[in-house]
C-alpha cells in the first residue's frame, strides 16, 4: 500500500505540549514526504484562524485542512471553503439549554473566534486540565458576551462547533445521552470536553469527502490521531496510527502505536510507514 495523503491531527498528536509547534524531526519528515509526492492534511477541532503558528504560514507542505472536527474543509495556501457544515438554530438553544440545566461552561465556535459568558470563563479557570486553552486561546480568540441567546438566531454568524466544557465524571454518560436526542455529533476532545458538531460533520465524513474531491483512495491514506474525535477518521484510514500518549480506547481503532507525541511519534511514523523503501 503506497501512501498518498497524510491526515494529521494537531493537539496531542503532531504538536508538541506548547500546542504551537512541530519538532525540527516532524518538519523534516512533512518535507520529504512533500518532495515524494504526498499531500499533507491537517485535520483538527480548530478553527483556520486559530491554527498554530506554523500552519498560518501556509509552509509548502500544507495542501488542505480539515477544521471545525469536520465541519469545513479549506484550501490551506488560500483559505478557500470547500466544505461547511453549520448548527441550526434548534439545536443551539437545546445545546444551550442543556449547558444551563447542568451548570457547565459553553463556547460557540464562529469565524475564528469563541463566544462565551464571563461565567463560563470563571468556571474554566477552576479546571487545570484545560490551562492552554483558558490562559492563551480564550484571551486572542474568545469573546466576551452578555448572553448567548442572541447568536441562536443570529443570521450573519454560522455557528461551526459548540464546546461544552468541565463535565465531572459522573455527568459523561448522562450527557452523552441527552446528546443522542439532539441530533449532533459529540465527541470527546479531552477527558471533560465536549466538542459538538453538525450530525454528520466528523473528521471521518471529511477526510471521506476531501478523498472523493481528490481522488485518493482512502486505503492510501495514513491517519494519525490520539483522542476521540480522532476514531472516525483512524477508522477510515487504510493505515490508522495512534500516539502513544493516546488513551486505551482510541488505540483500540488504530493498526499501529507510534511514540507519544513528545517523543516525535509522528515524524517516526511518517519516516516508517511513508518514507522508508522497505
Amino acid at each position: 500500500m503506497e501512501i498518498k495523503l497524510i491526515a494529521m491531527d494537531l493537539d496531542g498528536t503532531t504538536l508538541l505540549p506548547d500546542h504551537c509547534s512541530f519538532s525540527p524531526a516532524l518538519i523534516s519528515a512533512l518535507e520529504k514526504a512533500h518532495q515524494k509526492g504526498i499531500m499533507i492534511v491537517p485535520v483538527t477541532g480548530r478553527q483556520f484562524g486559530m491554527l498554530p503558528p506554523i500552519l498560518k504560514e501556509h509552509p509548502v507542505w500544507e495542501n488542505y485542512a480539515i477544521l471545525c472536527n469536520g465541519g469545513q474543509i479549506r484550501n490551506a495556501q488560500t483559505g478557500e471553503i470547500l466544505h461547511s457544515l453549520t448548527l441550526s438554530d434548534d439545536t443551539l438553544k437545546a445545546l444551550l439549554a442543556l449547558s444551563r440545566e447542568y451548570n457547565l461552561p459553553i463556547e460557540f465556535s464562529a469565524n475564528s473566534r469563541l463566544h462565551l459568558t464571563q461565567e463560563s470563563v470563571e468556571a474554566q479557570r477552576l479546571d487545570p486540565t484545560i490551562a492552554f486553552h483558558v490562559n492563551t486561546i480564550l484571551p486572542e480568540y474568545g469573546i466576551i458576551e452578555q448572553s448567548l441567546d442572541h447568536m441562536c438566531t443570529s443570521k450573519d454568524l454560522p455557528i461551526e462547533k459548540v464546546n461544552i466544557q468541565c463535565v465531572p465524571a459522573e455527568l459523561r454518560t448522562t450527557l452523552e445521552q441527552r446528546l443522542q436526542g439532539i441530533n449532533v455529533s459529540a465527541v470527546w476532545s479531552s477527558e471533560n470536553t465536549l466538542e459538538i458538531s453538525n450530525i454528520d460533520a466528523t473528521k471521518g465524513n471529511a477526510l471521506g469527502k476531501l478523498c472523493s474531491i481528490l481522488g485518493v483512495p482512502t486505503e492510501c491514506v495514513m491517519a494519525m490521531g490520539d483522542s476521540g474525535n480522532d476514531i472516525s477518521m483512524l477508522q477510515l484510514a487504510g493505515l490508522s496510527v495512534a500516539m502513544g500518549n493516546a488513551p486505551d480506547f482510541v488505540k483500540e481503532h488504530a493498526d499501529v502505536i507510534t511514540d507519544r507525541n513528545n517523543e516525535d511519534g509522528a515524524a517516526h511514523a511518517i519516516e516508517r510507514y511513508c518514507l522508508s523503501s522497505n
